[in-house]
């Protein structure tokens, strides 16, 4: 089922997938005791200065015309005309017409990063069309992409300080996988991969504090990264055992980089990285089937995605409204909607890793 949850399968069922140009081979991974989880402890208060200064536009993926765009929360309404910057995928930009735009559709991921491996900024997208893909930003030019085989549903993306790129695929059940390419690589050598299963994996995160990976399915994982460039792998950590079931979304807490947002399809979560605890969001902000949730450095709001099958009827997972909410309180502040739309994810346009 497309951006819906089921339960695992009995059995993982690990196929042998193509890259565009490139066969790559499936490796295993290291096994961890999970880490139950626990009652909420009180919300814990921020501890460090924001990385960023007060900032962030909001992107958005919509399904209703398959684009990436980016908004600034400022602008009341939001319409057409004042979209800072909107993508997906064409010739001119450098995307191959039978290989790789055939594959986009229904963006689900995206983020912006200053990575020096490409010069300059990117963004990393992920479409549950099947295509993953780097581009320079704000320019939107090609400078990685691969493809995936049908039944791959991918939901999250991540660019490595390295330049190699992880995504998640939620798939069904058993066979949901995150995957760590060598993206920073020059072809031929840009898509050697290795497999990590993850059911109903749906978001990747690096954590620069903690030099570690995180990864949310139906558990939430820690992750080291191997050294190599060229064959690149990962090593299990932890696992943590969710609040409610589910997972969707992983974001970082912009002000202390001990905490970590997740949002599952039971609830949406503060995470304490050094306790392991799980504490539920405050007031209005707690929800369920939050697509997307984040906050924005130096303002004090959260940035939720919420379903609303009433008021978006495209789809079974989509809502043309992003809510914003008091970060102490839980407070409702503002909403921006855009009745086109078919959003499935909404977050923080912001560069930095925490």
């Amino acid at each position: 089922m497309k951006k819906t949850q089921s339960s695992p399968h009995q059995s993982l069922a690990r196929e042998l997938y193509i890259c565009i140009s490139v066969v790559f081979c499936l490796t295993g991974c290291s096994k961890n005791e999970k880490v139950p989880a626990q009652a909420k402890p009180a919300l814990t208060a921020t501890t460090t200065s924001p990385r960023a200064a007060t900032c962030c536009w909001v992107s958005t993926t919509n399904d209703a015309d398959h684009k990436v765009d980016v908004w600034d929360p400022a602008d009341n309404p939001w319409t057409t005309s004042n979209v800072k910057w909107s993508w997906m995928p064409t010739t001119a930009l450098g995307y191959n017409a039978s290989t790789e735009i055939p594959l986009w559709s229904d963006p689900t991921d995206v983020k912006v990063r200053n990575n020096t491996v490409f010069g300059g900024s990117q963004v990393i997208i992920a479409s549950s069309g099947r295509l993953a893909t780097i581009a320079s930003y704000p320019g939107g030019v090609h400078l990685w992409a691969c493809g995936f085989p049908s039944g791959v549903q991918l939901h999250g993306v991540e660019l490595l300080p390295s330049g190699n790129c992880i995504v998640a695929n939620a798939d069904t059940g058993s066979k949901g996988y995150i995957r760590i390419f060598s993206s920073s690589q020059p072809p031929p050598n840009h898509t050697v991969s290795s497999i990590y299963p993850l059911p109903s994996a749906h978001a990747v995160l690096w954590d620069a504090s903690h030099n570690c990976l995180w990864a949310l399915g139906n558990t939430l994982r820690k992750y080291t990264v191997g050294p190599s460039l060229t064959n690149p792998t990962l090593s299990l950590v932890a696992t943590y055992s969710l609040f409610t079931p589910w997972g969707h979304d992983l974001s970082a807490y912009t002000s202390d980089s001990n905490l970590m947002w997740v949002s599952t399809n039971g609830g949406t979560y503060i995470f304490n990285k050094s306790s392991g605890l799980f504490s539920p969001l405050p007031g209005a902000a707690y929800n369920t089937f939050v697509k997307g949730l984040s906050d924005q450095p130096g303002q004090g709001q959260i940035v939720e995605t919420i379903m609303d099958n009433a008021g978006c009827t495209l789809n079974g997972w989509c809502t043309r409204t992003i809510t914003f909410f008091d970060l102490s309180t839980g407070a409702q502040v503002a909403t921006r909607n855009v009745s086109s739309a078919a959003f499935y994810k909404a977050k923080t346009w912001d560069p930095y890793y925490y």
